[in-house]
């Protein structure tokens, strides 16, 4: 669902849904929908599932040229004790360690921008219904060789309304395909972690032209991760402060380019950058774009936007965002 900024202290948020019911739905059909949502969730969040390895495999297709390129993710996991994660991806390699209060890592604000998407993905992609949805039928399928309900369900954006479909397995209770606007997730060869189902097999359609494609194995470790073992990949340790009070960025200034004479469709821009402790937008990089054309501009305009700053305990802080720049008839 589009939004005008995203804001993340950890780069991307999941897509999220809440739980109130629109005008002209049957109440008992939207009970049936949300404890289906809830039970993928239940199944396959990973969340305060300790010591494990996952290594990942993936490959991302470029939606404008065709081209290609392979990438590797690896996480060595103790839970909320900390983890080690590494990333390769062409000639970009990047190591980031958590352990206890300490951090340490290689990233930079301006990766690639396939970092992201990847790791919005992974283990999997899982979300809630908001006051947005209306469900409109729940209908028994089968999708990707397992039996499947599938949740068919209407988003309000503004004016427009989007036809959207969710569908979960049958008997596991496992998401399969997340179809909602202009994307498909494909979820196969799950596995079972304890009592956990993660997918072996990922994909990720835009516009339905592939853009990504995971093969993915998570272990339980044998014995508990020491997170004590963990070397500073940046070779040195920051210590990590939690945000115990904390208040978003408030927008105050956000204009978009003025519409163009091609129609009403639009095309939206995704910038990545910082929101200053002073509230000015420092944009770093673009993470996506179908018309590379539009990028400049979109970079230009995203650095006039200003925003009250993050607050953290009591005390103004720089954080990362995404801000969508949406060109109209252009």
């Amino acid at each position: 669902m589009p939004r005008t900024a995203r804001f993340s202290l950890a780069f991307l948020l999941p897509l999220l849904f809440c739980c109130a019911a629109l005008n002209a739905e049957d109440v008992k059909l939207r009970e049936r929908a949300v404890q289906l949502l809830e039970r993928a969730n239940a199944a396959s969040l990973i969340a305060g599932l300790r010591d494990y390895e996952q290594i990942d495999t993936f490959t991302f297709h470029d939606l404008l040229t065709g081209a290609i390129k392979n990438g590797t993710f690896s996480r060595t996991s103790a839970g909320s004790d900390g983890r080690r994660d590494e990333f390769t991806y062409g000639a970009y390699h990047a190591i980031s360690s958590v352990a206890g209060d300490r951090q340490s890592t290689t990233r930079a604000s301006d990766e690639a921008p396939e970092i992201v998407e990847l790791l919005d993905q992974l283990p999997v992609h899982l979300g809630r219904f908001d006051d947005k949805d209306a469900i409109r039928s729940i209908e028994d399928s089968n999708v990707l060789g397992r039996g499947a309900r599938c949740v068919n369900f209407d988003t309000h954006l503004g004016t427009g309304v989007q036809a959207n479909q969710i569908c979960l397995d049958t008997e596991r209770g496992t998401l399969l395909r997340w179809q909602v606007g202009d994307d498909i997730i494909e979820n196969s060869d799950y596995f079972q972690l304890g009592k956990l189902w993660e997918p072996g097999h990922i994909r990720h359609f835009v516009r339905g032209v592939l853009r990504l494609e995971v093969e993915q194995h998570i272990t339980l470790t044998s014995a508990p991760v020491d997170v004590s073992a963990f070397s500073p990949p940046s070779g040195e340790w920051h210590k990590w402060w939690r945000c115990e009070d904390r208040r978003r960025p408030v927008g105050i200034s956000m204009p978009m380019p003025s519409p163009g004479t091609a129609g009403t469709g639009i095309i939206d821009v995704v910038v990545r950058g910082y929101i200053r402790d002073t509230g000015v937008v420092q944009p770093t990089i673009i993470v996506s774009s179908l018309r590379p054309d539009l990028n400049d501009e979109a970079m230009k305009l995203v650095a006039t936007w200003k925003f009250t700053p993050l607050m953290c305990n009591d005390k103004t802080a720089a954080t990362i965002a995404d801000f969508v720049v949406h060109f109209q008839g252009r």
